[in-house]
């Protein structure tokens, strides 16, 4: 039996075919046909939940069109896949296709509506593109021209999006979009992001998008030593770093007790179940007053950061909304590439720091005394520097090489470790007290 929504659908597409001729000539329509393939739920509302209420929240909402049919309209495999190739619809009558996004192979009927389907109609029908003519299929770089591509990415693009490409904190840095997945990046230029306000450069001449193409996989990728520093400080306390609020309830999967001084907020840090040791219940912080028994993030080290930046977002750790795409990808870059080895710094029995301190004082007199002061007591909103290092110097070491989250100290973790532990080694012969 047929939904009301797929009914009244189908009464449309019988009186549909002078609008959806309208329709398929209009740049604005197919655009936004554009973004319903790419993602028609984050266009029609972002949440499936939401969308779900045209279908009276009794139907399962079917998968994005891109999925099957590829950033080249030809196949997810991105070669002509006779099932899934959509070129032989480029030209076709928008009532075809209409037919075909209503039936229940689709699914779609219970989810959009006569504008929608006209707008996806209009993009198949009228939209598509021939994408050789702007990407060299073998080797994935745009056939336009950078430097005349500079003045449309500076003008259009660089406002929201910086002049490095990098300036959104929930998009990957557009050079690395641009050069990992030049199809995709196209089909944006075309026709804006889904449920955003990006402007589609659909009416522009074809030359001036392959050139701003090219432009964008000129640009920068994110430097990793400076995501992986900048995880380091997410991984202390993110919320302080990207200044924002955290919860204000404990972790769901904070498995004790809150221990005395421990606010609700302070379980979201990942240092507190984790430790800052990274080892977690088997490495200093197994017995101490902030120990919860969970296992550290060693086993991470060298991992894929793909599969942190799934566990970070699992219902376990919860952080899908309230880390951006970046926080994510610099956190995972910590846990997987960032870690030290504490124990060779370190000497997890006595807390001493192997290093020469000694041969370490200038370093510390030039570097961290122009703001901490020759004795280490100079900033009073944190305790001097001899007490932290002497009674902490994990948490030392790890604000060494990463810098504090949200303030301007430098991180260190570009000199050698011998280097480091000097450093540590000589701030444990500072005073204690204020």
């Amino acid at each position: 039996m047929i939904s009301l929504p797929g009914l009244l659908v189908a009464m449309a597409l019988v009186a549909l075919p002078a609008a959806a001729a309208a329709a398929d000539g209009e740049p604005a329509s197919i655009a936004r046909g554009g973004r319903l393939y790419d993602h028609w739920i984050k266009e029609l509302g972002g949440d499936a939940r939401r969308v779900a209420v045209r279908a009276g929240g009794t139907a399962t909402a079917p998968g994005r069109c891109v999925t099957c049919h590829g950033w080249n309209y030809r196949g997810a495999g991105g070669a002509a896949d006779p099932g899934t190739n959509l070129d032989h619809l480029a030209g076709a009558d928008g009532t075809v296709v209409l037919g075909a996004l209503a039936d229940p192979g689709h699914g779609y009927a219970d989810f959009m509506d006569h504008r929608d389907f006209a707008d996806l109609a209009a993009f198949i029908t009228r939209g598509q593109v021939a994408t050789e003519r702007f990407i060299d299929p073998a080797t994935g770089r745009a056939t336009g021209d950078a430097t005349r591509g500079d003045v449309y990415f500076q003008t259009i693009c660089a406002n929201c999006h910086g002049t490095g490409g990098q300036q959104i904190e929930d998009a990957p840095p557009l050079g690395d979009l641009a050069r990992g997945d030049p199809w995709m990046a196209l089909h944006t230029l075309l026709n804006g992001h889904p449920g955003g306000d990006m402007p589609a450069l659909r009416a522009l001449h074809p030359a001036v998008v392959a050139d701003t193409l090219a432009r964008l996989q000129a640009l920068p990728s994110r430097e990793p030593l400076a995501s992986v520093v900048r995880g380091g400080r997410l991984y202390d306390t993110w919320y302080k770093e990207n200044r924002r609020t955290p919860p204000g309830f404990v972790h769901p999967a904070y498995p004790v007790d809150l221990p005395a001084g421990v606010l609700p907020r302070t379980t979201w840090r990942c240092k507190e179940c984790h430790g800052w040791d990274y080892r977690g219940r088997d490495g200093a912080y197994g017995e101490d007053a902030h120990r919860t028994g969970i296992k550290g993030i060693r086993a991470m080290a060298g991992a894929d950061p793909a599969a942190v930046v799934a566990v970070l977002g699992d219902a376990t750790h919860a952080y899908g909304g309230l880390l951006s795409a970046r926080d994510m990808a610099d956190l995972a870059a910590f846990v997987t590439r960032g870690q030290v080895d504490m124990d060779a710094a370190i000497d997890r029995a006595t807390g001493r720091a192997r290093g020469d301190a000694a041969a370490y004082a200038a370093h510390y007199e030039t570097i961290c005394a122009p703001c901490h002061g020759m004795d280490g007591r100079d900033i009073r909103t944190m305790p001097p520097l001899g007490r932290l290092a002497s009674g902490d110097p994990w948490r030392a070491l790890h604000g060494i090489l990463n810098g504090h989250p949200g303030e301007v100290m430098p991180p260190l973790r570009a000199l050698s470790d011998d280097t480091v532990a000097g450093i540590l080694a000589y701030t444990q012969t500072l005073p204690g007290r204020k």
